[in-house]
């Protein structure tokens, strides 16, 4: 069969095939991070986020984390980054528990491709190429390792796509009420937001882009951004007499970044097959502006884009690639050019879905080796049954799941056990997970001053009975 014929046969059951395609990659997706969390890794992050969103009152604890509190010498997660949007997840926390973000993560992407699918629409492209475009976009390796997070199992950056997938479709249909609810929720997420708006609007005034229909509104959610940036980086944390812990190492970064002094054999390869991977996106520049600043500043940064980082840009890189591929259709509009075409993108998808999912897979199972260690739920319940839970604790990354609502939740590293009353160490000698393993450490340095309160084959807890249930952490002082 030609590849004209295929995308004809394509385009006859293109709806079925798209809800086919999101399924099947949510359920693979969704098996993985459950595996996961099964021997328990993707426990990072996600109890960073599930505790403070149990510890929210909505009183005087807003994404309350004692880690931070602690660690950072921040009272809530919204001066580690600018996120008040991470509370809409607050009721599933609460009704459905913390491996409920797992969920989320794994499904955000496939909610933002079905908007992707929607915009492809009204570029006038066909069933073929939206089933095209979302493959694209969905087993980018960049998106599919970004969503299966295995030692964090779970980053807000998931919210990105869920509300600026709806934002970007709602800004093309010029349906700007509904742009303006989600620009601000989608500003309130992280502060790279407000990098993708620049991008943007750079991108509609230089190359006159199909996100914004003048230069005034242009120029409003230009604004918006850089008062919600400000509010983030500088408003809130003053008002909260702390200084952002991120933007604090803004000029040490600067100052040591191979890229400004034009070292450009330290970029990481992976940003070049970031780019190819979306190689239509190269046809619409002013879409694909939107990545550029936040590109630019990872890059700056030293960063990889191999971690959550990918989520967004590989999106916003998917959408530029609709532009793209709808001008590569318009511009080359005969028969035989349109089979090449087709023809290519079948090549690039095919290739991208055995080498990612095979990734994954691999990627997946080596952490499953390494690093797992399932805790059977009675331990976990029996080693609950031996702590004061009002009391600071501090618990190793595989044992997480058993105490993830805690209000005091400690994290394994010494400078968080150095707080705790109690300390959940883990029985595996080779379990060697850097965190867990300097918490063994210190347990063993402090041996002395530690009681023995509960052990099994799986994990042992220590109470420190010297230290205070809750030591107050260092007052905060204003920054400068």
């Amino acid at each position: 069969m030609t590849a004209q014929k295929i995308a004809q046969a394509v385009d006859q059951r293109a709806a079925a095939l798209l809800w086919l395609v999101l399924a099947a990659w949510a359920a693979f997706m969704l098996i993985i991070k459950f595996r996961l969390a099964h021997y328990g890794l993707a426990t990072d992050d996600i109890y960073n986020y599930a505790n403070a969103l149990y510890n929210t009152n909505f009183w005087d604890k807003w994404l309350y984390v004692a880690r931070y509190e602690t660690g950072r010498d921040m009272p809530s997660l919204v001066f580690d980054h600018w996120q008040p949007t991470t509370l809409v997840l607050w009721p599933f926390v609460l009704l459905f528990g913390p491996h409920s973000l797992l969920v989320v993560q794994a499904l955000a992407p496939v909610w933002a491709a079905y908007w992707l699918s929607r915009i492809s629409q009204l570029q006038g492209l066909g069933g073929f190429d939206r089933l095209i475009l979302t493959g694209i976009c969905l087993f980018s390796p960049y998106m599919m390792l970004a969503v299966m997070d295995s030692i964090e199992g779970f980053h807000a950056t998931a919210l990105l796509l869920i509300f600026g997938a709806p934002l970007a479709w709602a800004a093309v249909m010029r349906r700007w009420g509904l742009a303006l609810v989600l620009l601000l929720v989608f500003l309130n997420v992280r502060e790279n937001a407000a990098l993708h708006i620049l991008g943007a609007a750079v991108g509609y005034w230089i190359f006159r882009n199909d996100y914004f229909d003048s230069t005034r509104r242009s120029f409003m959610a230009l604004i918006l951004a850089g008062i919600v940036f400000w509010i983030g980086v500088k408003g809130a944390p003053m008002l909260a007499n702390i200084s952002n812990f991120h933007f604090s190492k803004v000029g040490h970064a600067v100052g040591m970044s191979e890229l400004l002094k034009l070292n450009f054999t330290s970029i990481d390869k992976d940003w070049i097959a970031y780019l190819l991977g979306l190689w239509p996106a190269l046809f619409a520049p002013g879409a694909l502006m939107t990545v550029v600043p936040e590109s630019i500043v990872l890059l700056v940064a030293g960063k990889k884009i191999v971690n959550w980082y990918g989520m967004l840009l590989v999106f916003a890189g998917a959408l530029a690639a609709v532009f793209g591929l709808a001008w590569l259709r318009r511009r080359f509009s005969g028969r035989a050019a349109h089979a090449a075409l087709g023809l290519i993108l079948i090549l690039h998808l095919a290739l991208l879905m055995v080498t990612s999912t095979r990734n994954v897979l691999n990627k997946s199972e080596a952490m499953i080796e390494k690093y797992g260690f399932h805790i059977p739920m009675e331990s976990l319940i029996l080693a609950r049954q031996a702590v004061d839970t009002a009391c600071r604790i501090s618990i190793f990354f595989q044992a997480m799941k058993g105490f993830g609502d805690l209000p005091y939740l400690q994290y394994p590293h010494p400078t968080q056990a150095e707080w705790a009353r109690f300390i959940v160490v883990s029985k595996r000698g080779d379990l060697n997970l850097l965190h867990n393993r300097l918490q063994q450490e210190f347990v063993t340095n402090i041996s002395k001053e530690l009681v023995l309160r509960f052990e099994d084959k799986f994990l042992a807890v220590y109470e420190r009975p010297t230290m205070p249930c809750v030591k107050e952490a260092k007052p905060r002082t204003r920054p400068g």
